[in-house]
C-alpha cells in the first residue's frame, strides 16, 4: 500500500483514538529508518504528553491498527510527544510560549544575528520581542515572523 494512503488512514485512526482521550495528534509519518518501518505518531495533551497518556494512546491505536489491519508489512508503532524542544508551528504555539526560552533561526541576519536563543517577551502583530544575553549584557531584539525560518522551544543550560 502507498505510504500516503497508510499515513492518511493512520491519521484518521489516531485522531479518533486521541479524541477519546482528550489528546491531539500533531503529526503522523510512516518512515524507514535503520532497516525498519516505523509508524510514528506525535501527540500532545493539555500540558504536553505524560507517560500514562502516551501509553493509553499507544494501546488504543495499536488495538485499532490490529482491527483494521491495513498495513501489509512488519512495522513498529511509536507514539510520543514532541519533547522539550517542541517546534512552534503557528501563532497559537508562539503566543503560548511567551515567557519561555526559545531558539529562532532567521532567513537573513537581523541585528547581525542569524540564530538566537533567548526569552520570548511578547508576540503581537507578527512581531516577536526577545531578550537574550550577549557578552553578559541583556539585550532585546525585535523579529518579524516573516523573517523566521525555524522557531522552537529550547532548553537553557
Amino acid at each position: 500500500m502507498d505510504n500516503n494512503i497508510i499515513v492518511s488512514k493512520a491519521t484518521k485512526l489516531a485522531e479518533n483514538c486521541a479524541n477519546s482521550l482528550s489528546l491531539k495528534i500533531i503529526s503522523v509519518e510512516y518512515v524507514f529508518e535503520h532497516g525498519i518501518k516505523i509508524l510514528r505518531i506525535i501527540a500532545e495533551g493539555k500540558d504536553g504528553l505524560s507517560i500514562d497518556e502516551a501509553s493509553l494512546l499507544n494501546e488504543a491505536i495499536s488495538l485499532k491498527l490490529d482491527e483494521e489491519d491495513f498495513i501489509d508489512e512488519e512495522y513498529y508503532l511509536e507514539v510520543s510527544s514532541e519533547g522539550l524542544e517542541k517546534e512552534l508551528r503557528n501563532d497559537e504555539d508562539i503566543t503560548k510560549s511567551v515567557g519561555k526560552y526559545i531558539f529562532v533561526k532567521m532567513y537573513e541576519k537581523v541585528n547581525g544575528l542569524k540564530e538566537i536563543y533567548g526569552d520570548l517577551l511578547s508576540f503581537e502583530n507578527d512581531l516577536l520581542v526577545m531578550e537574550y544575553m550577549a557578552k553578559n549584557i541583556k539585550k532585546k531584539i525585535e523579529i518579524k515572523k516573516s523573517q523566521i525560518c525555524k522557531i522552537r522551544l529550547a532548553v537553557k543550560f
